[in-house]
């Protein structure tokens, strides 16, 4: 049976290591989701404002100004639904959005009795939406608005018009400054508290989405983003940068001999065994399958080939279960050289094909071995 222990161990470990993203952004699992979530809003905004604008004609008589200010409306919220649409401003939809919002709603406060104003409801629903569409900031920051908005409203109530021909009535004004106040600033809390928390789950899933779910090491989609910061930063740094590829020999035997739940336990101690034989700021992932791969920072030549010895007798120690032979892995070894320019900066894919290249030379010259790139191998010459 597979050690549970051992994997939550891993997994904990591998949670310390990438550590979860903390920031206002939606998940990577779905770059699509802001737009496509900003868009519906804007689709929606333009349904309520086309529906308010020919409703009320219908069931009320309404003065010019009101409905010229309805046309305005329908108007700006269709350009603004046309260029979320066009995607020709990404990081601006949601503040479009808001903006659209405030745009539309403030004049028709200011002309149907401010405080007083059929429409003043809408207020307490756009911190939520600023919550939704844009972060913990932007919500505040339409929450300060509002709050600064309501009270000037009170304190100039009975200079606002209300072209509805509704009176003015000061007590009532006051009961609704307040309870709206009171509204905006709960409507604000809860949206930022629902946002982090969303924010938090994301950042999860989209971190637990680059582990592997057996080993708890990176998988292939949680190696990619690192090892290309990594040559990035290597790159800007002047520091070498290396990649070893593993391979457990003979794997598909002992999965036949010793059965699956073994063969998974193998694995585990194998990720095990690598996690504590390398440094923390190294990168351990399994690749596939048996293979795993890790990614050695401001390691050079002598360091690597230094290093991937090391890995190959710890795991030839290893007993992966009671009564099975002794593993052994194969290791394939490139490296980015020290002061690499930025413009000749190999793609991490190309790295790994060098490692990988490596790796089957290995397999050929007999296994349980480390074979090293040409390009390392000269390197190491010169060294």
């Amino acid at each position: 049976m597979v050690d549970l222990t051992v994997r939550l161990e891993l997994l904990m470990v591998s949670a310390q290591t990438t550590g979860l993203a903390e920031n206002n952004t939606m998940t990577g699992l779905d770059p699509d989701y802001r737009h496509r979530t900003t868009l519906r809003f804007s689709w929606a905004l333009l349904i309520l404002f086309s529906i308010g604008a020919i409703g009320r004609l219908v069931v009320q008589h309404l003065p010019a100004a009101l409905v010229w200010l309805g046309a305005v409306n329908v108007l700006v919220s269709l350009i603004v639904y046309l260029l979320i649409r066009s995607r020709r401003f990404p990081g601006a939809e949601s503040t479009l959005v808001l903006v659209l919002c405030l745009f539309c709603t403030i004049p028709l406060y200011l002309g149907t009795g401010g405080v007083n104003s059929q429409y003043i409801y809408f207020m307490t629903l756009i911190p939520m939406m600023a919550a939704l569409l844009g972060s913990v900031r932007l919500t505040w920051t339409v929450c300060i608005i509002q709050m600064l908005l309501l009270f000037l409203m009170f304190l100039f109530g009975e200079q606002i018009p209300d072209l509805t021909g509704y009176p003015y009535l000061e007590e009532k004004t006051r009961v609704r400054t307040v309870w709206l106040m009171l509204g905006v600033f709960i409507g604000s809390y809860f949206g930022v508290y629902f946002r982090k928390a969303y924010d938090e789950q994301s950042a999860l899933l989209d971190k637990l989405a680059g582990i592997d779910h057996l080993t708890g090491l990176l998988n292939r989609r949680g190696l990619k983003s690192r090892l290309d910061e990594e040559l990035q930063r290597s790159a800007r740094s002047g520091s070498p940068l290396s990649v070893l590829m593993l391979d457990v020999d003979f794997f598909k035997q002992f999965n036949d001999k010793y059965g699956h739940a073994a063969g998974d336990e193998c694995l585990i101690k194998v990720a095990r065994c690598l996690r504590k034989q390398t440094r923390a700021e190294d990168i351990v992932s399994r690749y596939g399958g048996e293979e795993f791969l890790i990614v050695l920072i401001n390691a050079d030549v002598k360091e690597t080939i230094t290093v991937a010895e090391k890995l190959r007798h710890a795991i030839t120690e290893l007993s992966p279960v009671a009564g099975s032979a002794k593993i052994s892995v194969t290791i394939g070894a490139a490296s980015l050289p020290a002061s690499e320019p930025l413009e000749t900066l190999p793609h991490a894919e190309e790295l790994i094909r060098q490692a990988d290249e490596a790796l089957y030379r290995g397999k050929e010259a007999g296994r349980n071995r480390v074979e090293v790139s040409q390009a390392l191998s000269s390197a190491s010459q010169r060294a």
